[in-house]
């Protein structure tokens, strides 16, 4: 019987405004959710003499060691002038059907994560054949094969401070067709989480025998948790319900079981398989090193060394063809850590021989004698000359299962004479996709996204003590500053050390952006959930002026504690100009953010340009050099200190004898004009002009940020 949590959540809704749960939904919107026509049944996809090469500098010998050691009769390797060419993907031939699972295993650097990323349409191959459902992989079949697919990436990519549920919610409106109501989105994103929990408890249920009570209160709890405060396997699960809801054919799986504990990794496998089975996906996913349980739980299995086949077929059968090469697995040893030690043999000798080494009493202990023999076989093939794991992929009959896979799609191969060109010219249209959402719902969704997780982030405890502690501080060194000749230069020296402050506040806390979100703009868009310039244009409207909240708030505080000028328009006009001086700098934080990725480059870069353009933004540096005069026109610092001191000193200033003014001589009678007070602080330009430039800055630099972020975003698609 289904737990009532799960049940009351069919009936759930979602505000968006509110990001949580809103009960009673009218009977009209339950039938359209019922009425969403699934599709059960994955595609057919078989893949034949499938090659894929990779350059890679050579600055200094002859070969470079690449991720992947090649031997030279396998993976080859090419000089062409500076560059070296290796195969990683070496005429990979095999087959992936609906209700089953494929495994693709081998150790680091095996192939396993290329192999997926072509078969998922995500990067270019250099050669063979793909066909889906008989069909060859043309332009115009490879984007019907990217909506059909999911991928799901080893690293569990989120925003943190969103929940479980905001996550699905967020995914569901930003991918799922425009055509569907919100009601229809929101009962799908239900679903997933009752179909996904609801296998999970089944597996828990019969296996832990945890009681009914513990299991609700943990999907209570999971569904409306931070993302951060959420286990790992939950993570995992999270991940595949993002991609579940655009109701894939075939779902491709990166390593899910990394990081999990033994029963963590079973739960997802039952996941996996009952996909497989109730809704006859294909399913296709790399693994490492998967327990027994995890093993057999796998339909195919296609073992992988030095990007090549060493074998495709049942994993009860690789068992036999071992045997078959005289390199039989002990009993009671893991299948796959048999399978895993001959594929990585040089490593598995040296750790076995420390191992009997340091600790003799192993072999004493070992009453089957199955260590003590596999270490004896694999011993003897290295003396033989042949390396067990050249002697697996030497003994594998590539040819025979390359004219299977032929033969299974004969007419469509026979037609794939063209296919070769299209996959050497994939990687130009591999990114490009038909968006479900329009562009201002791709926008409005960002946006609430993002001022959901900008309020968790920017809005801390910690942040609002450092402003009002800031403020409270520079109050109190201005404090109420007489309006005299003597603390002219003191009034200047608020203003600019307020705007430096906030600005390379804003500066080191945009560029910050685009390096820690990079990896999640990544992966949202190359499954085709929105463009990059909904993304950027959200970004921009939504944390903008929350970044404004904290300045002002100091401005607040610190302007009356001072006793600038008592008048009520000036502050609010110097606020202005100092709050779009904190723009301007977060532009310039944005466009280095996107330009330079590597976070401790960019923070030299930042430093060094941050710096310049404040030593040239007229209180330190009064004569600049000529050669430097230049950077002037590009200081926020500049604009923002000219503008606010126009604004403050808006009547003459009296002397009193201090003789900081030449207009005063010295003297303690009479006044100072405004034009030889900004003369003296060395003020130029008009006060709309510096604010001109100050929007200028803001607009101009952001505009270039959002290029540069596209560039860096061409740069990865290969």
């Amino acid at each position: 019987m289904p737990p009532e949590s799960i049940t009351k959540r069919e009936n759930d809704t979602f505000d968006l405004e509110n990001g949580g749960p809103k009960p009673d939904i009218t009977a009209a919107s339950q039938k359209s959710t019922m009425s969403i026509r699934r599709t059960k049944g994955g595609k057919h996809l078989r893949w034949c003499r499938l090659r894929k090469e990779v350059e890679i500098k050579d600055s200094t010998s002859g070969l470079i060691r690449g991720s992947i050691a090649a031997p030279a009769n396998t993976s080859e390797s090419k000089k062409k002038g500076i560059t070296t060419v290796k195969t990683i993907l070496n005429d990979i031939s095999g087959s992936a059907s609906p209700g089953e699972i494929l495994a693709l295993m081998g150790p680091s650097g095996s192939g396993k994560t290329s192999m997926l990323d072509v078969l998922s349409g995500r990067s270019a191959y250099d050669g063979g054949t793909i066909t889906l459902d008989g069909e060859v992989v043309t332009d115009r079949v490879m984007k019907k094969l990217k909506k059909r697919v999911a991928y799901v990436k080893q690293n569990d990519l989120f925003f943190g401070h969103l929940t479980v549920r905001d996550q699905l919610m967020y995914t569901a409106f930003l991918r799922l067709p425009s055509a569907w109501s919100k009601a229809q989105k929101i009962g799908e994103v239900d679903r997933i989480i009752k179909q996904l929990y609801s296998v999970l408890y089944t597996y828990l249920i019969c296996n832990v025998s945890l009681i009914w009570s513990g299991l609700k209160l943990r999907l209570e709890k999971c569904a409306d948790s931070s993302i951060n405060m959420i286990s790992g396997g939950e993570k995992k699960r999270v991940n595949i319900g993002s991609e579940l809801l655009t109701d894939p054919s075939i779902i491709i799986l990166d390593e899910p079981t990394s990081g999990l504990d033994s029963t963590s990794a079973v739960a997802l496998m039952r996941i996996l398989e009952t996909l497989a089975r109730d809704e006859q996906k294909t399913i296709i996913t790399s693994i490492h090193q998967p327990s027994s349980a995890v093993f057999f739980a796998f339909d195919k299995l296609m073992l992988l060394a030095d990007g090549n086949v060493v074998y495709f077929g049942t994993p009860e059968e690789s068992l036999e063809h071992v045997k078959s090469l005289g390199l039989e697995c002990p009993a009671g040893y893991n299948a796959a850590d048999h399978h895993m030690d001959l594929l990585v043999v040089d490593s598995a000798i040296d750790d076995e021989h420390d191992a009997t080494a340091n600790h003799p009493e192993v072999d004493q202990g070992d009453t089957h004698g199955g260590l003590r023999r596999r270490k004896k076989s694999i011993e003897r093939q290295v003396l033989s000359g042949t390396t067990t794991k050249q002697k697996l992929i030497d003994s594998w009959d590539h040819e025979a299962v390359a004219k299977q896979i032929e033969a299974a799609n004969e007419d469509a191969f026979a037609k794939s004479h063209g296919v070769r060109q299209l996959s050497r010219q994939q990687s130009s249209f591999m990114m490009e996709k038909s968006f479900n959402s329009t562009w201002w719902t791709q926008y409005t969704v960002l946006v609430h996204r993002s001022l959901k997780n900008s309020r968790s982030a920017i809005f801390t405890t910690l942040n609002l003590v450092k402003a009002g502690a800031i403020g409270v501080m520079c109050g109190l060194m201005w404090f109420q500053m007489p309006y005299t000749e003597a603390t002219v230069f003191d009034r200047s020296s608020y203003y600019f050390f307020s705007m430096t402050f906030w600005v390379f506040d804003s500066m080191f806390s945009a560029y910050m952006a685009f390096p820690l979100e990079r990896s999640i703009i990544f992966k949202e868009r190359s499954s085709g959930s929105y463009h990059l310039s909904a993304y950027f244009m959200a970004k921009t409207t939504s944390e903008a002026p929350a970044r404004l909240v904290l300045p002002a708030m100091y401005m607040i505080i610190s302007y009356w504690m001072s006793g600038v000028n008592n008048s009520f328009w000036i502050f609010i006009a110097s606020t202005a100009c100092s709050l779009l001086s904190v723009l301007a700098g977060e532009s310039i934080g944005l466009f280095l953010g996107a330009a330079v990725l590597d976070v401790e480059k960019g923070m030299v870069i930042m430093t060094v340009t941050g710096l310049g353009l404040m030593a040239v933004g007229g209180f330190f540096v009064r004569t600049v050099p000529s050669w430097i005069l230049w950077l002037g026109w590009l200081s926020p610092f500049k604009y923002s200190y000219n503008a606010s001191v126009q604004l403050v000193f808006d009547e003459p200033v009296p002397c009193d004898g201090s003789g900081v003014l030449v207009g005063c001589e010295g003297l303690d009678t009479g006044y100072a004009s405004e034009s030889e007070i900004l003369e003296f602080l060395g003020v130029q330009f008009s006060t709309g002009f510096n604010v001109a430039m100050l929007i200028v800055l803001f607009i101009t630099v952001r505009i270039m940020a959002f290029f540069a972020l596209k560039t860096k975003k061409a740069d990865e698609r290969m």
